[in-house]
C-alpha cells in the first residue's frame, strides 16, 4: 500500500514537472501561436462584460503570458487582474508593472486570492491533478456575488484523432479531458449563472504541422511512448481529410461561470 502510495506521488511529481517544463520552454513564442486561447479569450471579454461584478480583487489563474487580464484590463479599466501560474517564463512575457503570483494551482490557492470579485481561468483546469478539488475551493474564495469563470475543452474533444487511433490501431497520446458535465454537478442550480458550449475547428496541411502547433504553445504534454515514424505515416494516412486534403482538429469547450 505504501509503495503504491509512494509510487503514485511520484508519478503526479514527474508529470507536473513535464507539463511545466513544456510551457516554460514554449513562452518566448507562446503569443505568437495561441490562436485557439487568444480567440476564446475575446469569447470571454463578451461574457465577462455582461456580469454586474462587486467591488474587490480579480484574479486569472493559469494566466501564462496574460493575454486575457490585459483584454480585461484594457476594458474595464477599474480592474487591475492578479495574474496566477506555475511558469516563471509565462509570468515574465506579461506586461510591465503586471501583478503576478508565482503558483503550482496543484497546491490549492495562495492566501492573497481571497473575497474575489472575479476568478476567470482560461485553459487551465483540465492540467489539475483533481479539478474538480480545484474548482470548489475557487468558487469558495469568491466573495457574495462574484463570480467565477472557467473554461475548458471537454472529453468530445479531437474525435479525427481518436478516431484515427483507432483505424490505425495506434495508442491515443492526446490528455483526457474532463466531461461537460464534471463540474456542473458540484454546485446548485442558483450558483450556475450560464453555461456555453462552444466548436471550433482548427485545418493543417497535415498531421506533423498538427501536432506541431502544439509544441508551439507547450501543450503537448503526454503520458503516452512517443510515437514512431512508422505510427505517424499510418496515423497521417488514416486521418480523415477534407476536400483540400487537409486534416482537422476538433475542439469542444465549455465555458462554465458561477456566482456565488
Amino acid at each position: 500500500m505504501g509503495i503504491g502510495l509512494n509510487f503514485l506521488i511520484m508519478d503526479k511529481y514527474f508529470w507536473n514537472k513535464k507539463i511545466k517544463n513544456n510551457f516554460n520552454n514554449a513562452a518566448n513564442n507562446y503569443s505568437n501561436y495561441s490562436f485557439i486561447q487568444k480567440y476564446f479569450a475575446k469569447k470571454l471579454i463578451k461574457l465577462i462584460s455582461e456580469l454586474n461584478l462587486p467591488k474587490g480583487e480579480s484574479f486569472e489563474l493559469g494566466s501564462g503570458t496574460g493575454y486575457l487580464a490585459d483584454l480585461i484590463e484594457k476594458k474595464h479599466k477599474s480592474i487591475h487582474v492578479t495574474r496566477i501560474d506555475f511558469s516563471p517564463n509565462m509570468l515574465l512575457q506579461n506586461k510591465r508593472n503586471s501583478k503576478t503570483i508565482l503558483w503550482d494551482l496543484n497546491l490549492g490557492l495562495p492566501s492573497k486570492v481571497n473575497n474575489a470579485s472575479l476568478i476567470v481561468s482560461c485553459f487551465c483546469i483540465h492540467w489539475l491533478n483533481n479539478p474538480q478539488k480545484a474548482i470548489k475551493e475557487w468558487f469558495e474564495r469568491l466573495r457574495t456575488g462574484g463570480y467565477l469563470v472557467v473554461l475548458f475543452p471537454t472529453n468530445k474533444s479531437f474525435p479525427e484523432w481518436i478516431e484515427t487511433c483507432k483505424k490505425s490501431d495506434t495508442e491515443y497520446s492526446g490528455l483526457n479531458f474532463p466531461s461537460p458535465y464534471l463540474f456542473k454537478n458540484l454546485f446548485k442550480e442558483t450558483e450556475i449563472f450560464l453555461i456555453e458550449e462552444y466548436v471550433y475547428k482548427e485545418t493543417f496541411p497535415n498531421i506533423y504541422k498538427l501536432f506541431k502547433s502544439m509544441i508551439n504553445v507547450g501543450a503537448h504534454s503526454t503520458k503516452s511512448k512517443r510515437k514512431k515514424i512508422s505510427e505517424l505515416k499510418l496515423m497521417q494516412d488514416k486521418w480523415p481529410k477534407n476536400r483540400s486534403e487537409n486534416v482537422n482538429l476538433t475542439w469542444n469547450i465549455n465555458v462554465l461561470i458561477l456566482q456565488k
